[in-house]
C-alpha cells in the first residue's frame, strides 16, 4: 500500500525539521529526542515501502539519470506542504527510507558561539572586500551546516546581496529578504556541483556557499568564482585541519598553489558538550 501522501501530510503539519523512518517490519516514526513516535499504526511490508518510495519519487524533478539504484537522495516541493527530502538505501533485500521536512527555522548566529570573539571572528570572515575563499573545517557536519547558515541567514537579513547556495542536498531553506537567495540541488536541479558552479557566474553572486566540493573540476570551477569577486565559502568534513590541507594538495596537485593563494580564512569548527559551536583559525597550509 502507498503511504506517501499521509506521511507527507504528517510531516507538512508543523515548520521545524522532522523525519519519518520507513523499515520493514515496522510502523513508520519519527525520532523525537531519544523516542520514536507512531505516524501510522500499520506495520509495513517491503511492498508498502516499494510502493511508498515509488511514489514519493515521482514528485521529483530529476536532473541526471532516472534509474534510481539501490541507494540515494532526491528532494521536491508540495504546495502547502513544504519542501522533502528523501534518503533511501537497500538492507537486506528491502528498503530503508527517511522523509525529512526541511525547514526555514535556522538557529541564530549569536545563540550557536560561544562569546563575542567568536562572533568578531564569524563577522570578519565573511566581509572579505575583495572575494577569496573561505574555508570551514570540523568532524561534524550539522555544525557546519549549522554554522554556516546562521551566517548566510544573518547576511540575507542585514545586507543587499546575491547569495548563491549550492549542495548535494541542501541543508536548511533561505527567504529572500534583504538580499536575493539563489539555492541549487545537486541530483535535483543540476547534474553535478561543477556545472552548479559555472552556472553561478552568469548570475555574479556576492557570495557564494559550497558543501564538500571533491573533484579537481569542481575546485577549478570555485576558484574562477574566487577570482571574479565572489566570497567562496566552502565546508569540508574533516577531524583534522592539516590533513585537509595535505588532501587537497593531493586531490588538486597543479591547482592546489591557485587556491592557497585564494584562501583568505581556514576556519576549524567544533561543538562542546553543550552543543555550543566554537571557531578557531588554523594558520597551515
Amino acid at each position: 500500500m502507498n503511504y506517501a501522501s499521509k506521511i507527507l501530510t504528517y510531516l507538512g503539519g508543523d515548520n521545524r525539521f522532522s523525519q519519518v523512518l520507513l523499515v520493514a517490519g515496522a510502523p513508520p516514526v519519527e525520532k523525537k529526542g531519544t523516542e520514536f513516535h507512531i505516524v501510522i499504526n500499520t506495520v509495513l511490508t517491503p511492498d508498502d515501502i516499494r510502493d511508498t518510495l515509488a511514489t514519493l519519487a515521482s514528485h521529483a524533478r530529476r536532473s541526471g539519470p532516472t534509474d534510481m539504484g539501490k541507494h540515494g537522495v532526491f528532494a521536491f516541493g508540495m504546495p502547502n506542504l513544504g519542501r522533502f527530502r528523501v534518503h533511501y538505501l537497500t538492507q537486506r533485500g528491502s528498503d530503508f527510507v527517511a522523509i525529512q521536512r526541511m525547514t526555514y527555522d535556522i538557529p541564530k548566529l549569536e545563540t550557536l558561539l560561544s562569546s563575542p570573539e567568536q562572533m568578531t571572528l564569524m563577522e570578519s570572515s565573511l566581509n572579505q572586500p575583495d572575494g577569496g575563499i573561505v574555508l570551514f573545517t570540523g568532524p561534524s557536519s550539522d555544525a557546519l551546516s549549522q554554522l554556516l547558515y546562521a551566517s548566510l541567514a544573518r547576511l540575507n537579513a542585514t545586507q543587499n546581496k546575491i547569495i548563491y547556495i549550492l549542495e548535494q542536498s541542501l541543508s536548511y531553506l533561505l527567504r529572500h529578504r534583504n538580499s536575493v537567495v539563489i539555492q541549487v540541488e545537486v541530483g535535483t536541479d543540476i547534474p553535478t556541483l561543477s556545472e552548479g558552479i559555472q552556472n553561478s557566474l552568469c548570475l555574479a553572486p556576492d557570495l557564494v556557499y559550497i558543501r564538500d566540493p571533491k573533484t579537481p573540476g569542481e575546485y577549478a570551477s570555485l576558484m574562477c568564482a574566487a577570482e571574479a569577486g565572489a566570497l567562496v565559502l566552502i565546508s569540508i568534513v574533516s577531524f583534522n585541519e592539516q590533513h585537509m590541507m595535505n588532501d587537497l594538495k593531493a586531490r588538486i596537485p597543479d591547482d592546489f598553489p591557485t587556491l592557497n593563494r585564494l584562501i583568505r580564512k581556514t576556519i576549524k569548527v567544533s561543538t562542546d558538550p553543550s552543543g555550543t559551536i566554537r571557531l578557531g583559525e588554523f594558520s597551515g597550509s
